[in-house]
């Protein structure tokens, strides 16, 4: 017999189709509604973690097709709290992808966003996500600065990690295959 699907399941689907065929044509892969950042590919993860026009684009085609907002070219004609909501999105998965690129590498601790499901993020942002924005993950006690880490006042720890986004697109990210 076959499965019964709510009307909610095949909204996903369908949004979730919608939003990432310009990643199935961009990387030739397979997306769909439960996709994390956790589940990319290394591959994805070394493109979008460069934060590039390259990658800014792909992450506008993501969220602009999930809100139904158009192409990602479109994204400098969108009002201007259209463009606000989409480029706080945007802000967010580059750090999420950032920080699975650091989780990779053994840098910090697991991340409770990275398994959230992309379609989830962009959906629910205003709602569920918007203080993750301030938020990051724990750095792991064998990272060579954890000691000047530990030391340093609660906040100000979430600005550490941040700091050690360019060291972690320079040893994550091939450089012979650096596009930008």
């Amino acid at each position: 017999m076959g499965r019964l699907l709510s009307m909610a399941e095949c909204r996903r689907r369908i949004v979730a189709r919608k939003g990432f065929e310009p990643w199935r044509r961009r990387f030739g892969i397979l997306f769909d509604e439960n996709t994390s950042v956790r589940s990319l590919d290394g591959a994805v993860i070394k493109r979008l973690a460069r934060g590039n026009e390259e990658a800014s684009s792909s992450l506008y085609e993501l969220i602009m097709g999930i809100k139904g907002l158009g192409h990602a070219a479109r994204f400098y004609f969108l009002d201007a709290r259209s463009k606000m909501c989409v480029t706080d999105i945007t802000l967010l998965l580059l750090d999420l992808v950032r920080f699975e690129a650091m989780f990779r590498l053994g840098w910090v601790e697991d991340y409770p966003y990275l398994n959230v499901a992309l379609l989830d993020i962009v959906e629910g942002f205003q709602d569920k996500f918007p203080d993750s924005r301030h938020s990051s993950p724990v750095l792991c006690r064998t990272h060579p600065q954890y000691r000047e880490y530990a030391e340093q006042f609660d906040f100000d720890r979430h600005s550490f990690v941040r700091r050690l986004i360019p060291e972690v697109i320079k040893v994550f990210c091939d450089p012979e295959d650096d596009i930008g």
